[in-house]
């Protein structure tokens, strides 16, 4: 584990928890603002409880708000905003912590305070990204990991370590994601299969290579949608990816996921907004009221629920659907893991090359 206290493990098991309900209050003098708004935001269930509370929530402010949807995994839109800024019209980005540490970087995220977005008081301080000085730059909405799981319904027997995906019965079975998409958290999980980390990832290799020349590997995707439909069509039976996506799949299929494996570990990590930089402040305090709203207790219940994460407010009940993914605070230590983000963006740009050098031939050929 990476720096986490007894006291943050405490705040962590608290906000996935039962809490009491609260109702969010909107301002009626802000209602007048009416700021015409441009959000970036993941498809599939994502995009349709959003949209959801926003109808709710533009009835009640005045303020309008246009969607564009992430393509590919959600690190693409920093290579999408790089070469256009400062001229880029986005005012909240979702993200996830690796995300937001790019975005940081590259210094294009109004950090936040708890005076003007009260709703965030409530967070536990450990699940916000900050910069040197100490300010919050994200707005967390989701608890959310990483894991290998699989369709009980299409799998014979239970997999107990992902060494057995190397049997032949799993031949074209394994669905997984490009490197750049989770940060390369494919690499890790299987560097550390064979004790390597995250700076000692060649054991990831090795293994990824006896996986693609063996023709294990039946789909590489790069983000939820794509996932979704290559699990639920039975195109492949086990994967590695986001809870919230696999969610989705468990919604219609008999799923294991296998959040406590033996000899490997799930990963684990916050999304939620970045409120992007602004010459006009009406949008940025436009864009702070919106990220508010989805932080106050009853609106993070909502968010959280039909997708299958962990809500951040305490105060937020959590859906009980997750009580077998997420680890109370003494079985942290031994099942999950929190990856050195910022490294691991640091590299994802090699891991991607070397992929389609290595990894890709290898797999057309099976």
């Amino acid at each position: 584990m990476n720096g986490l206290s007894r006291r943050d493990l405490l705040k962590i098991s608290a906000a996935t928890g039962l809490g009491s309900m609260g109702l969010p209050g909107v301002d009626p003098a802000l209602a007048q603002q009416g700021e015409q708004l441009l959000v970036v935001m993941w498809g599939a269930a994502w995009i349709e409880v959003s949209r959801k509370i926003v109808d709710a929530y533009v009835a009640k402010t005045g303020d309008k708000v246009a969607w564009e949807l992430h393509a590919g995994g959600a690190m693409a839109i920093v290579a999408k905003v790089k070469p256009a800024w400062p001229r880029v019209n986005y005012n909240l980005i979702s993200g996830w912590d690796p995300v937001f540490r790019a975005m940081i970087k590259e210094d294009w995220i109004e950090p936040v305070t708890l005076d003007e977005m009260p709703a965030l008081k409530d967070i536990p301080p450990v699940f916000f990204q900050k910069n040197d000085k100490g300010q919050l730059m994200s707005v967390p909405l989701s608890t959310a990991g990483a894991f290998w799981g699989y369709r009980t319904d299409l799998v014979d027997k239970p997999i107990e370590s992902i060494e057995q995906l190397l049997e032949p019965r799993f031949k074209g079975k394994l669905c997984v994601p490009f490197p750049v998409n989770l940060t390369g958290l494919l690499m890790l999980t299987l560097a550390m299969q064979r004790g390597g980390n995250e700076r000692n990832i060649e054991p990831g290799w090795q293994f990824l290579k006896e996986l693609a020349e063996r023709g294990q590997i039946g789909r590489v995707i790069n983000n939820n949608s794509e996932f979704i439909n290559a699990m639920s069509s039975g195109e492949t039976s086990v994967a590695f990816f986001n809870i919230g996506a696999w969610t989705q799949v468990r919604k219609q299929f008999p799923v294991k996921i296998m959040s406590k494996i033996k000899d490997n570990k799930g990963f684990l990590f916050n999304e939620g907004f970045a409120v992007i930089k602004q010459s006009d402040p009406k949008k940025v305090a436009a864009a702070k009221r919106l990220a508010n709203h989805f932080a106050t207790p009853e609106i993070n219940e909502q968010y959280n629920w039909p997708l299958g994460e962990g809500p951040t407010n305490p105060k937020s009940k959590a859906n009980p659907d997750i009580a077998d993914v997420f680890y109370k605070p003494d079985e942290l230590a031994q099942y999950a893991y929190i990856a050195d983000f910022e490294f691991m963006a640091s590299q994802v740009d090699s891991w991607a090359k070397r992929w389609e050098q290595e990894i890709a031939p290898l797999i057309r050929r099976s």
